[in-house]
């Protein structure tokens, strides 16, 4: 129960902050997200004690939707797979789901209030991992998913938003490909082989 009324409680933020006509304009207190929500300011206090911890808790919240997003496209945990492949999913995930300017607003605010980067290191950070790859496949992957960013933000804010996702995904996934060949030695080895025999 009570993390249903927790919910409620998230979501009536997310609601009041997506009513709002720009990103720019957002402001919630406890009282308008306890009012959108039908409860109290001490209802709503009993699970957000302040308006920092609501705060923390929408973050928390939509990181772990993006996670959860991940999982379920990819039927696997972040652990169970390449970095390639976790990459590959990021960007199909954030170049085909809904976002609203509420996303980007949620997303952009642990700008300016370093305790709310934690979740998204936490939730999504297993996802961007890159340990032991070779520089240039960092650096494609790196490519890859300033694309899918780029991509989401540009929908959620309605900025210049791409007249064909489809595209840009397809680029971003070719980034992909190209960097796990740059990562596998079998295939440098190759490209250097048929280089000198050329030469």
């Amino acid at each position: 129960m009570a993390s249903d009324g927790r919910m409620r409680i998230l979501e009536a933020a997310k609601a009041l902050a997506e009513s709002h006509d720009s990103v720019q304009g957002v402001t919630i207190s406890l009282e308008s997200v306890a009012q959108k929500a039908g409860l109290t300011k001490p209802g709503l206090m009993y699970h957000f004690p302040s308006k920092e911890a609501l705060m923390l808790g929408l973050v928390d919240h939509a990181a772990e939707d993006w996670a959860r997003r991940l999982r379920e496209h990819t039927g696997q945990s972040s652990q169970d797979l390449t970095s390639f492949d976790r990459h590959r999913a990021y960007v199909t995930v954030a170049t085909t789901a809904e976002v609203s300017r509420a996303d980007y607003w949620i997303f952009s605010d642990a700008l300016y209030h370093p305790k709310l980067s934690r979740a998204w290191s936490e939730h999504l950070g297993p996802w961007f991992d890159t340990t032991g790859l070779d520089d240039r496949a960092v650096s494609l992957l790196t490519a890859a998913r300033f694309c899918a960013d780029g991509a989401w933000m540009s929908e959620a804010t309605g900025v210049f938003p791409s007249i064909d996702l489809a595209a840009v995904r397809e680029h971003a996934l070719a980034l992909i490909d190209a960097a796990e060949t740059a990562n596998d030695p079998a295939e440098n080895t190759s490209d250097n082989t048929e280089t000198e025999v050329t030469e």
